[in-house]
């Protein structure tokens, strides 16, 4: 697996035109970070878009996507239905050993075993049930990842896309097509936040203002490349067609680098030193609930719930000293 690792990295290297540009398509699509700018990786940090990135749901989700369009001819007959998911899983976790197999990975490939496991026992899944069962099966294995924050931000952002995704998309009905297109990705990214929300406030202290923004430039184009990267590896023992294909990819890159470094120098990019406390993140959830019952099953009963825990948030919040030259400190 290693062989095929170094194998990987030296056709990256060898058909992707520019150090930076090269560095980012091996930690894209192997996790491989060693040649990553520092100052890149702040930016994509600084802007919300630091799961590109890195190898986690995203991008075996992306796997997941095109495995199960790979396999779909198989579901037509009932003889061959057996092997769909077992073909989907061990693509799942080949990429996974691939990417180097780190707990990020290995906790996503479980997440979407479960959920390839589900999809061929029933037509009608529920995804909860998917992500229950293999978040028991990880903690089973190590009960401290309770507390990881790559496990937390990973069930919260399945369980947010789950709930919120299609009621956010169908909120807004647009008849143009391209435009339909691109409300549904927002749609997406909004419904990811609200739920990992509270969680990134209480870790990481900071809040990407231009998310959407950058979201809806950067997983788009990271999963052009992705896909450009798994096809230059198949095309690179044809030098004449690898080489076209990596400058392509080179060139998208850099698009990518270049927007997420702008929008990071951007006035106002982040909002930094937000220091909540358990008690908050816990009231916030109970705002998310109240708002979400009181949206989803019109219960204006729960308008009320809704506002009681707002001001107990802004109860509980120490005031802060702003910081001379610092204006976007909370």
């Amino acid at each position: 697996m290693f062989i095929l690792r170094d194998s990987i990295v030296n056709i990256l290297r060898r058909y992707i035109p520019g150090p930076k540009e090269a560095g980012l398509a091996e930690a894209l699509l192997i996790g491989y970070k060693e040649d990553l700018h520092k100052s890149l990786i702040q930016s994509y940090s600084n802007t919300g878009v630091i799961h590109v990135i890195a190898i986690s749901g995203l991008h075996l989700g992306l796997i997941y996507m095109l495995l199960s369009l790979i396999c779909q001819p198989l579901g037509n007959k009932k003889w061959t239905r057996i092997f769909r998911p077992i073909f989907i899983i061990a693509g799942l976790w080949a990429f996974g050993f691939l990417a180097g197999g780190s707990p990020s990975i290995f906790r996503s490939a479980v997440m979407f075993t479960c959920i390839a496991i589900g999809n061929s026992l029933s037509k009608q899944a529920s995804i909860f049930n998917s992500l229950a069962a293999s978040a028991f099966l990880l903690l089973c294995y190590n009960p401290y990842w309770l507390w990881d924050a790559g496990f937390q931000l990973s069930y919260t952002a399945v369980a947010s896309l789950a709930l919120f995704q299609q009621t956010i998309y169908d909120a807004i009905n647009i008849s143009w097509q391209w435009l339909d297109h691109i409300w549904k990705h927002i749609s997406t990214t909004i419904a990811a936040q609200i739920l990992t929300l509270p969680v990134i406030l209480f870790l990481f202290h900071q809040f990407p203002v231009f998310f959407v923004l950058t979201n809806l430039i950067a997983i788009p184009l990271s999963s052009g490349i992705l896909l450009g990267e798994i096809l230059l590896c198949l095309l690179s023992f044809m030098p004449i067609l690898a080489r076209p294909t990596g400058t392509l990819l080179s060139w998208l890159i850099r698009v990518m680098n270049g927007i997420v470094e702008r929008i990071d120098q951007l006035p106002f990019t982040s909002i930094t030193q937000i220091n909540i406390n358990l008690v908050q993140v816990w009231l916030l959830y109970g705002v998310i609930t109240a708002f979400t019952i009181w949206l989803l099953h019109k219960r204006k009963s729960w308008f009320s719930p809704r506002s009681f825990y707002c001001l107990l948030i802004s109860a509980s919040v120490q005031p802060k000293h702003t910081v001379p030259g610092n204006n976007n400190t909370l």
